[in-house]
């Protein structure tokens, strides 16, 4: 997943980098921003956790 693709995947979603984060079980928002600015790629669970959301998989903790 390039980095463009997840920052559009998280305006898609309508969530912020934090949001994104939380419901990723990341410790915060600088993970996201790393992966949309390419400075790291995310790791294979990312991706799919990611993919499963635009696809329309929501946690029990999903912001409303």
């Amino acid at each position: 997943m390039t980095p463009a693709e997840i920052s559009e995947a998280r305006r898609t979603l309508s969530l912020t980098q934090g949001q994104l984060a939380a419901v990723m079980g990341l410790r915060g928002p600088a993970a996201i921003s790393e992966w949309e600015s390419g400075k790291r790629s995310p790791d294979g669970r990312s991706v799919r956790l990611i993919e499963a959301y635009l696809a329309g998989y929501r946690p029990g903790d999903w912001p409303i």
